[in-house]
């Protein structure tokens, strides 16, 4: 991968990869014929070290089996099927003390089998998403999230301060190669 042409490209079109929160939640939505989840429903968001959950302001489900099959690749697969295969073998039964926390057991075991990915975004400045999670391992999903917020924070819209405060200088140049590859992967340069 030529990341030379790729950032050219990028400085080139860059005001046009800047996207607004609403924006992306509409792309996602649409893409991955998904829908919005209350954050409430994920119930160990609240103790999540990565996201401020105050901040947390959408939570998306992708729960279609057609679309689960298309965006899932052969390693994902595999690994899912082990995860049934295990929960299969032990007879894995989780008690719960409530109808919320059933739904919720439920839900954990859906993302760890396959079954749905929960997509948890955040927004500190109330205007672009500033970090995400996706709750399953899904490496299309993830990349398609980067090429929309990515352009906020590598176009200085998103304040440094905003970023994750641990990031290393090295690991914000492998980030921004990831982003550049997730432009050109979905075709955006």
């Amino acid at each position: 991968m030529n990341y030379k042409v790729l950032h050219e490209k990028f400085e080139r079109r860059k005001q046009w990869l800047v996207f607004e929160k609403e924006e992306v939640v509409r792309r996602l939505l649409v893409r991955y014929k998904a829908r919005i989840i209350s954050k409430t429903d994920i119930m160990d968001l609240v103790n999540d070290d990565q996201l401020s959950y105050p901040h947390i302001y959408c939570c998306i489900t992708i729960d279609d089996p057609v679309v689960l099959a298309k965006i899932f690749n052969a390693k994902e697969r595999a690994d899912f099927q082990w995860e049934r295969d295990d929960n299969e073998r032990r007879g894995a039964v989780y008690k719960h003390k409530d109808e919320e926390h059933r739904r919720y057991k439920q839900l954990i075991i859906d993302e760890q089998e396959g079954r749905r990915l929960d997509i948890i975004l955040e927004s500190q400045d109330g205007i672009h998403v500033t970090r995400f999670l996706t709750r399953s391992m899904c490496e299309q999903v993830g990349s398609y999230i980067l090429a929309h917020v990515g352009g906020a924070q590598f176009t200085g819209r998103i304040p440094r301060a905003l970023w994750a405060s641990d990031w290393t200088d090295e690991e914000i140049k492998l980030g921004f190669r990831l982003y550049l590859e997730s432009l050109d992967e979905f075709n955006k340069l």
